[in-house]
């Protein structure tokens, strides 16, 4: 009764976790293109500075500094789209997770009231079989040791049953 829905709240906590993991993977993208474009600026500000100039090698680190940028501004946009759903999956991920939390204990209280009922009913048969044996010896033993020593006894003999 339990275990179903427990194994759908870990595959709901791992489906939550992978979507965190992919926006980490996607924010590292977009640090990596901005490392890249800070260290490209500061490659064409070298050139740009040096007393031999050369165009060739100033312009090709131009256009890498745009394809960095390029690259960055989608690596942003993407970051943007999937924090974006990463959000509405917590959003809807909480929802759930409480939703099914409070099932699953409810279902857990159900088996352990069935099971605590199950029990007392045992306990009932064999303290009735108990007393009804002892009713039985008659004024034997057990029922020689003291007043009220004949349910004592069936409780013990139940208890050893159980054991």
């Amino acid at each position: 009764k339990v275990s179903a829905p427990i194994h759908e709240l870990e595959w709901s906590i791992k489906a939550a976790r992978l979507a965190v993991k992919r926006r980490k993977n996607c924010q590292l993208t977009y640090t990596t293109y901005l490392q890249q474009i800070k260290n490209r600026e500061a490659a064409v500000d070298k050139l740009t500075n040096v007393a031999d100039r050369n165009e060739t090698k100033i312009s090709d680190a131009q256009t890498l500094l745009e394809a960095s940028k390029q690259s960055s501004s989608k690596a942003l946009s993407e970051l943007e789209t999937v924090t974006q759903r990463v959000f509405r999956e917590m959003d809807r991920f909480k929802r759930n997770v409480d939703e099914d939390l409070r099932k699953i204990y409810l279902s857990h209280a159900k088996v352990q009231v069935d099971y605590s009922h199950q029990m007392d009913t045992e306990w009932g048969k064999l303290v009735q079989k108990s007393s009804n044996g002892s009713a039985a010896v008659g004024s034997g033993t057990r029922g020689s040791v003291g007043s009220g020593s004949a349910t004592s006894g069936g409780s013990k003999e139940a208890e050893m049953l159980m054991i």
